[in-house]
Formats: C-alpha cells, structure tokens, sequence
C-alpha cells in the first residue's frame, strides 16, 4: 500500500492555500457571487484556518434536526445508524440508555436519515464560501452530531477523513443546535494552526500523515505533538461559545478540541458536516448517474449525496418537510 506522506498533503492543496495565492484578484472575477465580504472571508482562512458567520442557520431547520435527533434517541433500536461511544464504533439499535447519555456519543452520518441535517450542511453562507476556498463544489462526505460535549483532545480532522482522492481538499464547519454555555464543554480550536509550518506533520510510521490499521503511533500521541506545536507557536486556544443560528468553519488541518465539562446536567448539541470538493469526492461513495441524480440535497452550489452503499434507510421524521427534486 502506497504511503501518503507530507508531500502528498502538499500537493494536493486547494488554491487558497498555495503561497501565491492572489485572494484580490480572485475576488474581482467573481465579486458578485456572494452576498457577504468575500474577500475578507478568505483572507481570513489563510490567516486563521477559521471563519466566524453569525446568525446565518436556518432556525427552523435547526429545530427539526433537534426533533429528528430526539425521536432517534426515543426510537434507537429502530434505525440503522452508526455512532461513536468512547472510541468504538458500535450500531445505534445496540446502545443501552446509559450510553445514550455518554460525553461524546456521536452520531455519524445522521445527514442519511435525516433531511433536516443534510439541509443544514448547505447552509447558504457555508456553502457558498466553501465553494470558494475549494474553486469547486462543496460535496459533504460525513456528519458527526453531538448531545453532550465532546471532551475530546487536539486533535486535526485529515489524519482520519480521508477518502477524499485530493487529501487537503477538506474542511468542516460546527453548527450549534442551541445556545452553547460555558460550562457544557465548548469547542475550543487554535487559530493560525492550520499552516503546516505551524503543525508539522505527525508521522504515524513510516513517513504516513494518516492513521492506518497499522500504524505504529496512537492518536494521543498525535495530541502530544501538536500540543507541543501549539506551545512552540504561542498559540492559545478561542473557546467557541456561539449561539443558535451561528456557524464555524475550519480548515482540515486546524487544530481543534473538546474542553472539560464542568456541569455534566448540560448538553452541547451540535452537529458537524466534514466536506471535500466535488472533483476530491470519493468516486466509490456515489451511486450511478450521480452528480446529476443520486443526491439527497442539492443547493448553494453544494451536494449532500446518497452514500452508494446504502438503500431504503427509514428516514427521520423532518423527511416530511421537504419533497426533492431532479
């Protein structure tokens, strides 16, 4: 198997990354296309590795996402799903009611029974600033929603999404599905981070930048490492307290975190969506005709597509809301 080093990373960035990107020049060819400060937007990106929109989600969709989630966890042993407790994947219909209540219990990839959420991964102002940083379609390749916070360590997002043919072509935005407190152990994530002579590259053995079944380093080693980097650089952690209606978006090599819940009665519902560009999307993970057909949500300049394998999955109750059309 062919080992994906630093310079496959390199070579696979997306324009905006690449030093000589012209950021003013881009935007006087397409200034028209977005109904928000551009070129401040992606100036932004290449400084930070985030960008920051306020009060942009829909907030009805963010209600049914709340009601679709809810009815799951009423109706778990009903649906097909995978989730994360702990580290391991497990199905959802397998779960008692004590892990229904574990910190970081993720749900993946709800956007596949849920209308509500593969809507939210499109958010108009999202979805069109992506399109942007990747000169290429958005394409959401997974969806990771949260109950409770995460308490998960720094970690990067690459090492592990990574089935997109064009490795740096990712990024991901956070939206919050309520008001977020102090205390229910935020997102915390390291501005500036994301540049590689920031992070360096982990080696997990043998020169490979991802996490293989055989690799010979662990992912806390990972957070030992850009912990370490973090400390070198003098970057300090941004807490992320957004409020309902907000959405973050990052680079897919920005170091991020889940901080400590001090009050554990209190949730942190929020739901994730990893994107790459349509022509990084995965080829094995589409159906037959697909761009033009197999999609769940199509808008924005952006697709959430129907994953190839799957088929005729019971869908969430926010199903009712929406009718699709090819």
């Amino acid at each position: 198997m062919k080992v994906i080093d630093r310079n496959d990373w390199m070579a696979s960035r997306p324009w905006l990354d690449l030093d000589d990107a012209d950021v003013a020049g881009y935007v006087a060819k397409v200034s028209d296309e977005a109904d928000f400060d551009l070129e401040s937007a992606l100036h932004a990106w290449r400084r930070d590795g985030v960008v920051l929109f306020e009060d942009v989600v829909d907030r009805h969709l963010i209600d049914a996402l709340v009601e679709d989630v809810a009815y799951l966890r009423r109706h778990h042993r009903d649906f097909d799903l995978l989730v994360e407790v702990r580290g391991e994947q497990k199905h959802i219909r397998d779960l008692t009611d004590e892990e229904l209540e574990y910190s970081g219990l993720k749900f993946n990839s709800i956007h596949a029974i849920s209308r509500a959420a593969a809507h939210l991964s499109l958010t108009p102002r999202v979805a069109v600033f992506l399109r942007h940083v990747f000169g290429d379609a958005p394409c959401a390749m997974q969806s990771l929603t949260f109950y409770k916070g995460s308490q998960q360590p720094i970690h990067i997002d690459y090492p592990y999404v990574r089935c997109q043919s064009q490795l740096a072509h990712l990024a991901a935005s956070w939206i919050p599905l309520e008001d977020i407190a102090p205390a229910s152990g935020p997102l915390a994530y390291y501005p500036g981070s994301h540049r590689p002579e920031v992070s360096d590259f982990f080696d997990w053995g043998g020169g490979s930048v991802l996490l293989e079944p055989d690799s010979t380093r662990t992912p806390i080693e990972l957070s030992e490492h850009l912990a370490d980097r973090m400390r070198v650089a003098s970057i300090e952690p941004r807490v992320y307290c957004p409020r309902k209606g907000d959405a973050l978006v990052w680079h897919g090599n920005l170091s991020h975190e889940g901080t400590a819940i001090a009050d554990a009665s209190l949730t942190r519902k929020s739901y994730v969506t990893h994107y790459t560009s349509l022509s990084a999307y995965p080829r094995a993970h589409l159906k037959p005709g697909a761009p033009e057909q197999g999609w769940i949500a199509r808008e924005n300049g952006g697709y959430v597509f129907e994953y190839s394998w799957l088929d005729g999955l019971r869908q969430l109750p926010s199903e009712r809301l929406f009718t699709q059309t090819s």
